[in-house]
């Protein structure tokens, strides 16, 4: 029974993906490779040999769905749960109280999530690039390692990269056609992403930053001009009165905690070495023991997030799965850096790496070990791509078919 509800839930996937397909051409061949190949994985995973990372947190989050679906449909909507570290085993608590217990179907939960990320993606980088650049967007998410891999494990990974890139899609499409429908979508994209995990509201807080200064302009040069723009002072003044709500300890985010929290330097200190453990936990000399060594070895941190492990951090034959990937982000940061000039000058751009690099910074804070590392960066790997896109190297992908 269990293996029926997997394949039912498969083949409902792939019909989705199919009707997308069918209804944007463009990006159709990117779709059926990218299903093939994580369809593919997600049966030699479960059938043949388990996963990297498909244990641990993902049989935990997996077993707690379980136990919250036996109990039925209407409790587990009674009992359900919007905190971090159960809201993505709540989700899941629902088909299992309809249909019976089935990893297969929870993992083709993920594929879903998976598919839209490569979708999405693509329509991005058309409002962004234009088509050529957004069919090489396209091609690396759909391609692109640990997107394939945490396609079809039952963990969080792609489900919070899909609601941030939700989120993002409403942040560039406010700035490109100053739409204020798309700040609502960009807002709903953050909050569903930090219901998966609490540290992707740092995003929210940065695109709110960002908003407040753009309209502090606006109603600058109206003031100059002897006018008032009381729309936009309306909604300056709601993200203003947002700001200071969170600023003001009235908000505790899981994970960060209230603004004072979130800015106390032991806490920080503290939490730089709790998880620094296990064999792939960062060298020692990457801790932060003070409030000095926090200053300096902040980028330092940052640095280990987003590369490691180095070749001097292998220790076991499956550390090279983490080199092969940190390889990538290597060649996808120089290729940002070759492209910065543009991004810079484009507003848009400028709020998705500004944005990326604050997620940079605080997870080289709460990280500490290049395994946790590899998940981690797997939620905005999406915000790489899309910078560096335009310099990617095209590659030839089936016959007669360029990226």
């Amino acid at each position: 029974m269990a293996d029926l509800l997997g394949f039912t839930a498969i083949l409902i996937v792939s019909l989705i993906t199919l009707i997308i397909a069918l209804r944007w051409p463009a990006i159709s061949n990117i779709l059926i490779v990218a299903l093939i190949v994580r369809v593919l994985l997600l049966l030699v995973g479960h059938y043949i040999t388990p996963l990297p990372g498909g244990n641990f947190d993902a049989e935990y989050f997996e077993r707690k769905a379980w136990e919250m679906g036996q109990e039925g449909f209407s409790s587990v909507l009674s009992n359900f749960s919007f905190h971090p570290l159960r809201f993505f085993s709540s989700i899941h608590a629902i088909p299992y109280s309809l249909f019976g217990r089935s990893i297969l179907m929870g993992q083709s939960i993920s594929l879903l999530f998976g598919m839209g990320t490569v979708f999405f993606g693509w329509k991005l980088a058309n409002i962004l690039w234009d088509n050529r650049v957004a069919n090489k967007v396209g091609w690396s998410i759909a391609l692109f390692p640990s997107l394939i891999l945490y396609s079809v494990l039952f963990l969080r990974e792609v489900y919070v990269s899909f609601f941030l890139l939700i989120a993002i899609y409403g942040a560039v499409s406010w700035v490109k056609n100053n739409n204020y429908k798309s700040l609502t979508l960009s807002f709903v994209g953050f909050m569903m992403a930090t219901l998966f995990h609490g540290s992707m509201f740092v995003g929210a807080l940065v695109f709110l930053i960002i908003l407040i200064s753009s309209y502090s302009k606006i109603l600058l040069n109206s003031l100059m001009d002897l006018k008032i723009n009381f729309r936009i002072l309306r909604i300056f003044l709601i993200f203003v009165f947002i700001l200071g709500f969170y600023v003001s300890n009235k908000i505790s985010i899981p994970y960060i905690g209230d603004f004072k929290k979130s800015i106390n330097m032991q806490s920080l200190i503290t939490r730089t070495n709790v998880y620094a453990q296990g064999g792939a936990a960062w060298p020692e000399w990457t801790k932060i023991n003070s409030e000095i060594e926090l200053v300096y070895k902040a980028p330092i941190r940052s640095i280990y997030f987003l590369f490691s492990p180095f070749p001097w951090d292998i220790k076991k034959y499956e550390h090279f799965i983490g080199l092969m990937d940190s390889f990538l982000y290597m060649y996808l940061v120089f290729l940002i850096l070759c492209n910065f000039k543009v991004i810079w000058k484009d507003p848009a751009l400028k709020a998705i790496l500004i944005i990326l690099l604050s997620y940079v910074f605080v997870f080289g804070f709460g990280v500490g070990n290049f395994g946790t590392a590899l998940r981690h960066k797997t939620k905005f790997t999406f915000m790489f791509i899309l910078l560096a896109a335009p310099l990617i190297k095209r590659i030839i992908f089936l016959k007669n078919n360029k990226i």
